[in-house]
């Protein structure tokens, strides 16, 4: 395609523009878009000036006003002036409210113009003269710029130029600019104006917030033709500058939403307002769950039909940098407080229909009398209740409380890691159960998971080092393999107890030393940017271990190279002693916050924990602050907590399911171009749950495979397994009088059953105790759990823990480094496959499509390179290999044989020897060059003249360097 022009390109693209109602106008200068403006902006406001009784046009003095108004303001002002009125004085002293722009696509004007010039002849500011592409107006201003070049270049190009203009040349109407869109035809990408200052300093846009545009299912629409059907339709465009840009109320910052952002909200507000129904948001920790949730809130609220849109966020999550950003999209709408009393007055305001608070207040104003004629006010009316980050289990407890006082609610759901059947809890329930929309509708509303997320590069990639801490010292022994003790479920299987292993003095000392040796290699990449580090463990107790450590290895240091250590977590204040621990974790909460005290100058109690675990978020997520360098934690920090300056996670603990990808999201959130992964040192074997989790989580998580039954199937299990308990002991005094170890075990299993329908039982709003008091009253029941809970200690206490059954040493050796991208992903699907169906055309198309993102978007030109290679390789290779294949070593076979089809081909073509062009072909692998020469002498059995020779040979060098820089090594 490269005899086509920008030229071609541009008239297409204009043609295009006009075949879906967009009008040309001719416009050279400044001059002229000034005109047109002040000619169109009297047109759209045609109907306001003549019932003033003025004439649909502006005077001199009249237009004069208008452009004080509109003229020489930053992006971010203009934008909020574009969706503003402007009270214009007319000549006869009579005031008019003019708009700019409207919702109602009818009523604008819509047209496009090319090749507009910029210069000081024509406006003074302009430092340096440009010619525009292509523009589109909406009545008058300059709402969209596009840039085009030619199939073949680079479109980042088009973005460096866009940067120019708008640093040199985009002065006044042009500072309207709310998009722009660069295309080369093939490749076409948005993104927004931004804010041209930011800080006082020239802010160019980043390549990191260029977009492309997809369709509901995540796959792209490239070439521009598509595009421009889809995007610049005159509804879409109107409908993505009404609804789908954010000015931020707190900082000169425009934003645009992604594609995957757009599809949730318009599928969430479809939900609720045409079916009336319940739903979910499945987006990938990290690509931006607040701004979609919260640009729903939005929407919701402006609907006449909703009375009242409740964002509810857990109390946990709500630190200053939450606050901040919910506040940054709306001043001052967030309720921060602790007290239920604040809730409740907002709750009072008539004019109040958007409000952020947390689950916790919400709970308690519902169960409280006090507040019952504020909450009763709401009982029967339209009530949205958006839900962030609602794989929360305390979400599940609190959800039938609200739910039952609300009773024409509708409550939208958005979380990276959705609760399927495979990692359920105890109530039994998944995301879709909570979220049942009813009928054949899908509760899960969008998808957007992770392995999309890494290919558009919305997160980063993962790097997983895998190093091995327990090494045993002899041969099999006992049937038990020693070289599997650092796999958990190997050590399930065989009973083996490695507790007293890992927490050994010995070994926490040694990964203490490997973290503090080989801590630089990973916050410090590149030798630049400092990042920060959590480092989880399994216990407070073991916390206290590490964390003494650390200070002793930072005693050795010169105080100068010591790091900052630190940790933080929740204790019990009840907490049982017996377990042989040194201190209660409340005494060692207080010793790390003397510390922290000395490190940073801030002093901390018990009492002001909260404000501790701020300021410890604080100093993670922004580097011009004393930075933490490592933060120990058991479970606070894993989840829901966002920071770009934070890298790696040290891990020494279990995790599986939602717990691991919401633990290793912590360090993937883009940064600079020096945080290339989110980095995770494990010192425990997670392998298995890793794999299964990115699985589960990527796509083979069926949200329908499994919904509760309804109120009435639990109610009759919970009366059928009545009478099984009461066949062991009757009454609550007879439960305490159990002796032998058969009764109590019985008694165990049989009440563990019933708690497990209760918990179900209590999940349904209309859940009460009068219908299962039939058999079983609270009271009675509260009786027969204490003795539960005491028989289940004892029981405990007696099990006999079964050693390692072998000698062992404690050391470092890394494994294995896994590198998680697309690849890697897809691979773990194509595993997962083979027991379930096999994908659809459709669905192998969109593994591609990712594939080829991942290629795009890499720095390694060689990989670009194998762009077709590798999507023949998926096509037709990658689906049919066995589930233990090395995708890598498969695809490095696959490309053996192409570029000998390749050679094979190209020979056939040109009716030459395969041998010459694979010897040629060799020669030049080895050499890094090909001579005119060397191919004329392989070429003289031939006997071709001299105008064939040449043109032979030079094609053969042509085919033999490509052909290399297509099928070499790219290192990656």
């Amino acid at each position: 395609m490269s005899h086509v022009s920008e030229y071609d390109v541009e008239n297409k693209f204009i043609d295009r523009l006009e075949g879906i109602g967009y009008h040309f106008v001719k416009m050279d200068t400044y001059d002229d878009v000034l005109a047109n403006f002040r000619e169109q902006l009297a047109k759209f406001n045609e109907k306001k000036l003549m019932e003033k009784g003025h004439a649909a046009s502006f005077s001199d003095t009249e237009f004069e006003r208008i452009r004080i108004h509109v003229e020489n303001h930053s992006v971010y002002e203009s934008a909020k002036i574009l969706r503003d009125k402007y009270v214009l004085e007319l000549d006869d002293g009579q005031t008019v409210y003019l708009d700019f722009f409207s919702s109602d696509t009818d009523r604008n004007i819509y047209q496009v113009t090319h090749q507009v010039t910029m210069d000081k002849a024509h406006k003074d500011d302009v430092v340096y003269k440009n010619r525009y592409d292509v523009t589109v107006l909406i009545n008058g201003l300059p709402v969209v710029q596009i840039e085009l070049k030619r199939p073949g270049v680079e479109i980042n190009e088009a973005v460096n130029q866009i940067n120019r203009y708008r640093k040199f040349s985009f002065k006044g109407l042009f500072r309207y600019i709310q998009l722009f869109v660069v295309s080369n035809s093939v490749q076409t990408k948005y993104f927004c104006n931004e804010n041209e200052m930011a800080d006082g300093q020239y802010n160019p846009i980043l390549k990191s917030l260029v977009f492309f545009w997809t369709d509901e299912k995540n796959v792209r629409i490239n070439d521009l033709n598509s595009f421009t059907g889809e995007f610049f339709r005159k509804a879409s465009l109107t409908e993505m500058l009404d609804k789908y840009m954010v000015i931020k109320a707190t900082e000169p910052v425009l934003m645009v939403m992604r594609p995957y952002q757009i599809y949730a909200v318009k599928a969430a507000k479809k939900r609720v307002l045409e079916a009336n129904q319940n739903g979910y948001v499945f987006a990938c920790t990290g690509s931006g769950k607040t701004l979609t949730s919260f640009k729903l809130a939005q929407l919701l609220r402006d609907e006449p039909r909703v009375a009242l849109v409740v964002f509810l966020i857990d109390r946990k999550d709500l630190d200053d940098q939450t606050v901040d950003e919910y506040n940054s999209f709306e001043k001052d709408c967030v309720d921060n407080t602790t007290s239920t009393v604040v809730l409740i007055n907002e709750l009072k305001k008539a004019d109040k229909k958007l409000i952020v608070t947390t689950i916790q207040k919400m709970a308690n104003a519902v169960k409280s009398e006090k507040y019952a004629s504020v909450m009763d006010a709401y009982k029967d009316k339209k009530v949205v209740f958006i839900i962030d980050e609602c794989h929360r289990s305390q979400f599940g407890k609190m959800h039938g409380q609200i739910q039952k006082h609300f009773q024409n609610a509708n409550y939208i759901g958005f979380t990276g890691t959705p609760i399927f059947e495979k990692n359920k809890g105890s109530d039994g329930r998944t995301t879709a159960d909570v979220f049942y929309a009813g009928g054949k509708l899908d509760a899960c509303l969008h998808r957007y998971m992770i392995k999309d997320a890494i290919a558009d590069g919305n997160v980063l990639r993962f790097s997983v080092e895998y190093q091995r801490t327990i090494f045993a010292r002899q041969v099999q022994k006992n049937g038990i393999n020693p070289e599997q003790l650092d796999d958990p479920e190997y050590c399930k299987r065989h009973n083996i107890d490695m507790t007293e292993l890992y927490h050994d003095e010995e070994r926490i000392q040694t990964i203490v030393n490997h973290i503090m040796e080989h801590h630089e290699q990973h916050v410090h990449p590149q030798g630049k940017d400092i990042y920060t580090a959590l480092f989880a463990v399994d216990t407070i107790q073991t916390l206290g271990k590490y964390y003494d450590e650390f200070k002793k290895y930072n005693d050795k240091l010169p105080e100068d190279k010591r790091l900052k250590i630190a940790a933080v977590f929740s204790y019990q204040a009840n907490e049982d002693m017996d377990d042989g621990a040194d201190e209660h974790s409340q005494e060692l909460l207080e010793r790390c916050m003397e510390d922290y005290y000395k490190l940073f100058g801030h002093r901390y109690t018990l009492e002001t924990f909260d404000s501790y675990r701020k300021d410890i978020a604080k100093r993670l997520k922004q580097k011009d602050l004393p930075q933490v360098d490592i933060l120990l934690v058991v479970n606070m920090f894993l989840t829901g907590f966002d920071a770009k300056p934070l890298n790696t996670l040290y891990l020494d603990k279990n995790l599986i399911w939602h717990s691991l990808v919401q633990a290793y999201s912590r360090t993937n959130r883009v940064d600079k171009v020096t945080k290339q992964f989110g980095q995770i040192v494990t010192y425990r074997n997670i392998k298995k749950w890793q794999d299964d989790a990115l699985t589960l989580f990527s796509g083979d998580g069926d949200p329908n495979e499994y919904l509760l039954e309804d109120y009435d199937y639990y109610l009759h299990q919970w009366i059928n397994q009545e009478p099984v308990l009461r066949k062991i002991t009757p009454d609550v005094e007879a439960a305490g009088q159990l002796q032998s170890e058969d009764e109590i075990r019985m008694f165990i299993i049989a009440f563990r059953s019933m708690a497990k329908t209760l918990a179900t039982l209590k999940t349904f709003s209309k859940f009460d105790w009068n219908d299962l008091a039939v058999v079983m009253g609270e009271e009675e029941y509260e009786g027969f759990k204490s003795w539960y809970l005491y028989y289940k200690d004892q029981a405990g206490s007696r099990e006999p823990k079964v050693p390692v059954p072998v000698d062992v040493d404690f050391d470092i050796e890394l494994v294995r480094t896994d590198r998680i991208n697309v690849v890697y992903i897809l691979n773990l699907l194509k595993k997962a496959q083979k027991d379930g169906k096999a994908k659809s055309e459709e669905e192998k198309q969109h593994d591609v499509d990712l594939i080829l993102r991942e290629i795009e978007r890499s720095d390694n030109e060689s990989l670009r390179l194998k762009k077709d290679v590798m999507k023949q390789f998926i096509l037709t290779r990658f689906y049919d290999l066995p589930d233990d294949a090395d995708i890598m070593e498969a695809f490095t076979q696959f490309e053996k044989e192409q570029l000998q089809a390749d050679m094979e081909e190209f020979a056939y073509d040109n009716q030459i020897d395969y041998v010459i062009v694979s010897d040629l072909f060799s020669s030049y692998v080895f050499s890094k060059a090909i001579s005119d020469e060397e191919i004329r002498k392989r070429l003289t059995a031939y006997k071709l003249g001299l105008l064939k020779m040449t043109k032979m040979t030079k094609a053969i060098k042509l085919f033999v360097q490509e052909t290399y820089q297509k099928y070499k090594a790219e290192g990656e």
